[in-house]
């Protein structure tokens, strides 16, 4: 399994990032920046990467809007205590400059506070630049001038800068200083877990999928779609299952259903964040169409899931497509300004209910709860609900009489189709 990695960083810090790696599993894509405040471009160059591994704290957050909106799996190379103690320890016993005599710009001023106390040393008497987590775009800039003020205030003799760029720059100025050491222990250890939450995420995108598409009826049930209107929704449901690399079957002529995988499904949709499909089938037909999809760790469970999110499409009374993930997250409507996540926990607390006064399984019971708000809630025989549930006759009549048995259905009438033969129950469900 190919983990591709990139590594969002300055030259220097890269190379050291692939030269580090013995993972043969992981593929280092680099992206080199000359000043962090180009990471965040950078980002959307190498959209296609499973793992973004950024060489510093600060180009990673430079970019965490972007991150956190496209949902990626990113990291950094922490500038710690290890790699300040580190940097300290060159800085004053080999430059023999003592740490009152420093200029310092680090990630978190606690960093630089708490190993000088451990030396005894009061902070105050130092001048710290703190990077504040800001999306402003003058990192490089704002640490530069602190540093050459206090150098030419003549209160500083040497600056320790844990940004490659600033350090350039003071450079070119003649100013005296030094780039924080970043330890090889810090690269091994954000490589591994690179690696770790690669497999992961992975994982996860191998899982099954299932994808349930329902094209709305009238209120009698009657197809209103002409033959070529639907041979074209057709085609389109064809092609979009193609580009994600997933089957299609026809239940019925308003039935379709998907089989393919978590990340064909997040890899078309833009991680869950558009739907191009619902515009194309606007522009055909008004007639709405429903689409549910569910991931899970088993064909059960996907399926399961993808009931749920069908539920939510069709309550938008108009093209909607929904998503119900492995831990029962909702997400949707997609192809919205604003796609709205959350959890199932009342509808869960509901059908855990049921499940336990009843004995019948959650699965079955989430699947009874979709056949009846597709039949409207209205009456139905075991023989209709077997023939959803693609299950014996049977074993649907058991099914109703434990829910009889609990008082979530009732028997509300009967049936003779046949001259022939004892007349069948029909029965409501009050869940």
């Amino acid at each position: 399994m190919e983990i591709r990695v990139a590594v969002i960083g300055t030259k220097n810090m890269v190379q050291k990032v692939i030269s580090s790696n013995t993972h043969e599993q992981v593929h280092i894509r680099p992206y080199v920046y000359d000043r962090p405040e180009d990471s965040e471009q950078l980002i959307d160059e190498a959209i296609n990467n499973d793992v973004f591994l950024f060489t510093g704290p600060i180009p990673y957050y430079l970019g965490k809007q972007k991150i956190e909106e496209r949902g990626l799996l990113a990291m950094y190379i922490p500038t710690d205590e290890l790699a300040f103690s580190v940097s300290l320890n060159y800085v004053t016993h080999h430059r023999k400059i003592p740490p009152t005599r420093l200029s310092i710009d680090i990630p978190r001023r606690e960093i630089v506070t708490n190993i000088l106390s451990e030396l005894s040393i009061e902070p105050e008497n130092i001048f710290i630049k703190e990077f504040i987590y800001t999306d402003h775009h003058y990192i490089t800039q704002e640490m530069v001038a602190f540093h050459q003020h206090n150098w030419e205030s003549g209160n500083v003799d040497f600056v320790l800068t844990s940004v490659q760029s600033v350090f350039d720059e003071l450079q070119k100025k003649n100013i005296p200083s030094f780039r924080v050491i970043i330890p090889h222990k810090n690269i091994l250890d954000t490589l591994q877990r690179a690696v770790t939450e690669g497999e992961l995420l992975l994982s996860k995108k191998s899982q099954i999928a299932t994808g349930i598409i329902q094209i709305n009826a009238d209120q009698q049930g009657k197809e209103v779609l002409d033959e070529q209107v639907w041979k074209q929704m057709q085609d389109l449901l064809m092609k979009f299952s193609q580009k994600m690399n997933a089957s299609l079957k026809m239940i019925d002529r308003n039935t379709f259903i998907m089989y393919g995988t978590k990340g064909g499904i997040q890899q078309i949709t833009e991680d869950y964040r558009v739907f191009p499909l619902i515009d194309q089938l606007v522009r055909l037909h008004n007639t709405p169409i429903h689409f549910g999809f569910g991931f899970g760790l088993t064909a059960v469970e996907a399926e399961e899931h993808a009931h749920i999110g069908l539920y939510h499409a069709k309550k938008m009374g108009e093209h909607a497509a929904f998503i119900v993930t492995e831990d029962k997250q909702v997400i949707g409507p997609l192809n919205k300004s604003v796609t709205k996540m959350f959890q199932l926990q009342s509808q869960d607390d509901q059908t855990l209910m049921i499940a336990k006064k009843t004995g019948v399984s959650v699965s079955a019971i989430t699947k009874m709860m979709n056949f009846i708000d597709l039949r409207q809630n209205q009456i139905f025989s075991a023989n209709d609900l077997a023939n959803y549930l693609q299950v014996s006759k049977r074993t649907s009549e058991r099914l109703l009489k434990k829910l009889v048995d609990s008082q979530f259905a009732e028997i509300s009438g009967e049936e003779q189709p046949y001259h022939k033969g004892r007349p069948r129950a029909l029965y409501k469900l009050l869940i």
